[in-house]
């Protein structure tokens, strides 16, 4: 009987080893479009013109060579994540859009924890097509940092987890909305 069956896949692979190729390939991702910004925020508008695109009422905030102006926190993915649009002291214009959430401390969102990174990667996925990059290593006192990075012409995308290893309930997923330099 395995006799008979070691013939028959033979048979079989000769078989298909002979059949033409397909005309056309598998398809592929679709190459990924030009992300200029992040929602209402595009690269080059000034802080004054995000928060009136937002209606935030707030003043913006100046720390470490950037103009920082907080939005209203936003769902990605179903993960609530507070938002922070950054232009460089100076500038005047906005480069740069931080979206966050924490877990494991009081003030996090109910029910978060370190698996909103693997959903809000797929999000990502779903809207920007596969990452360019990724990778997992260790940082300062051993904690677990996972990169997921994606590029396109005008904007870097990259999705960050930083884990406690010593209390895993307890760390920061960040995800940041770059322009990139021409």
């Amino acid at each position: 009987m395995t006799a008979v069956r070691s013939i028959a896949l033979a048979a079989l692979a000769v078989a298909l080893y002979g059949q033409p190729k397909p005309k056309y390939p598998a398809p592929q991702d679709p190459a990924p479009k030009d992300m200029a910004g992040w929602d209402k925020i595009r690269w080059g508008m000034t802080i004054a013109e995000a928060r009136a695109a937002y209606d935030i009422h707030t003043e913006p905030e100046s720390k470490d060579n950037w103009t920082l102006l907080y939005l209203n926190p936003v769902k990605i993915g179903g993960v609530e994540m507070g938002v922070q649009v950054g232009a460089r002291l100076g500038g005047e214009k906005v480069t740069s859009v931080r979206l966050w959430s924490f877990f494991g401390v009081p003030n996090a969102a109910p029910f978060a924890g370190s698996q909103d990174f693997d959903t809000i990667k797929t999000t990502l996925i779903q809207e920007c097509g596969h990452p360019a990059s990724e990778e997992t290593k260790r940082g300062e006192n051993g904690r677990l940092i996972k990169t997921v990075g994606w590029t396109f012409p005008s904007t870097a995308i990259v999705l960050t987890l930083e884990q406690s290893t010593s209390l895993p309930n307890l760390g920061t997923i960040y995800l940041d909305y770059s322009a990139t330099t021409k």
